[in-house]
């Protein structure tokens, strides 16, 4: 299996470079990620959920590509903040290689509720909230 576009994938998230990473992904892509119910369908969709990510993340440190016949994962540790998450892409690749469906996966969930809250316009920092009901 050809890993170009996975790589250059790869390469282009760790820049933050949405442009070049849809590149490496086809038309159709579907994405299903923790942050969302529902699966998102196609690059015009993928390229605003993925935007408004990248604009708040601070780094993506790639561990680990792992390859079988028709899937490749990749380990990773994304920190947004005071956030550190760990985490796994699970990609189903097209006959060119190029990104057809990718799942992702990360933990703790703590970091995972926070990220949203922050995509959602909340506090980034909620461990300095006080506790509900004190005055």
């Amino acid at each position: 299996m050809d890993l170009t576009h996975v790589r250059a994938f790869t390469d282009a998230m760790q820049r933050k470079d949405l442009e070049v990473m849809l590149s490496h992904m086809t038309e159709d892509i579907v994405l299903e990620t923790p942050l969302l119910a529902e699966p998102v369908r196609g690059k015009a969709a993928l390229r605003t959920v993925v935007g408004a990510l990248l604009a708040i993340v601070d780094s993506f440190d790639f561990q680990e590509l792992m390859q079988g016949p028709s899937h490749v994962a990749s380990f990773f540790v994304v920190r947004i903040g005071a956030e550190r998450l760990d985490g796994m892409d699970y990609w189903l690749l097209d006959e060119a290689g190029k990104i057809a469906r990718m799942k992702v996966l990360w933990r703790p969930f703590p970091a995972i509720a926070a990220v949203q809250r922050r995509l959602d316009g909340g506090t980034p920092d909620v461990e300095h909230e006080a506790p509900r009901g004190s005055a």
